[in-house]
């Protein structure tokens, strides 16, 4: 399914959509990990607006507990098409993060991933798969040639309910443009989503997701994978990366090849995860 075409246009634009990519058993898998982490009194629920009618859940870095989600990202195609949509026959896992919503919940704000994330390169993207349909102005939305352009600063999850424009760093970055405040100046695409979707993105694109409606339920997990040329790139101090992964610093130097326990290598499967 990627062909030259998607790669053009992922190359151009930053994000893109391939329609009917997942077989209706992989968003069962899916549905099950979801199921399972969510009744997990372990895994910590972030809770975006936390206390106010807009709040939704947020749940990262869940594949390490959920072997539904450890199968998914092993045996279904999103590698796959990860390995030729950047051009890499080496994927690596870097996280997944599930965002669920209920009937009215709020705006994701608007940013870019990379500056949360400890890593350089180009040969990375994020899969959006939503498990419930939905249309185009309560799915995740992008500013269409933004990867190519400024590393801005994040918002502060934990201040989002004061401002969901205040900065996460402060001071390193450019601060994020208020896109809300002038939709019309910015070339911002989303699309009407039937399960199975997927959209692929550059995690320097700017997005920000829709609020659901008063009738909507919104269950989205976002998987992130990288290939060959991402190298270790420390972040400012002060601030943790997204997800917390403490000892990375120790083993790994500024431009180091990405490697670590942490992120689990996908193609080739490994030995041990193969059927005998």
């Amino acid at each position: 399914m990627i062909t030259p075409d998607v790669r053009e246009t992922y190359a151009r634009d930053g994000v893109v959509i391939l329609r009917e990519a997942l077989h209706p058993e992989w968003l069962l898998l899916l549905q099950l990990g979801l199921d399972r982490v969510m009744g997990d009194a372990g895994q910590r629920k972030h809770l975006f607006y936390d206390g106010t009618d807009r709040e939704f859940i947020e749940l990262v870095r869940n594949t390490d507990i959920c072997p539904e989600l450890q199968r998914f990202m092993f045996d279904s195609p999103i590698a796959d098409m990860m390995a030729v949509l950047l051009n890499s026959p080496d994927i690596w896992l870097y996280s997944d993060e599930w965002f669920v919503k209920g009937p009215n919940g709020g705006r994701t704000p608007w940013h870019q991933d990379m500056p949360y994330w400890p890593m350089e390169g180009s040969m990375v993207a994020s899969a959006w798969i939503s498990l419930d349909p939905l249309p185009a102005e309560e799915c995740l939305e992008y500013v269409r040639g933004t990867h190519r352009g400024a590393r801005y600063d994040g918002f502060d999850p934990r201040r989002v309910n004061e401002d969901p424009t205040l900065p996460y760093f402060g001071s390193e970055y450019p601060p994020l443009p208020d896109i809300e405040a002038d939709r019309s100046a910015w070339d911002i695409v989303s699309w009407d989503i039937t399960p199975g979707d997927v959209i692929f993105a550059h995690p320097a694109t700017l997005h920000g997701g829709g609020p659901t409606g008063p009738q909507s339920t919104r269950r989205a997990i976002t998987v992130r994978m990288y290939g060959d040329d991402i190298v270790y790139a420390p972040r400012p101090p002060g601030k943790p990366t997204v997800p917390l992964t403490p000892g990375l610093s120790l083993n790994l130097q500024h431009g180091d090849p990405l490697r670590s326990p942490w992120y689990p290598r996908l193609r080739p499967v490994p030995p041990w995860q193969q059927a005998d």
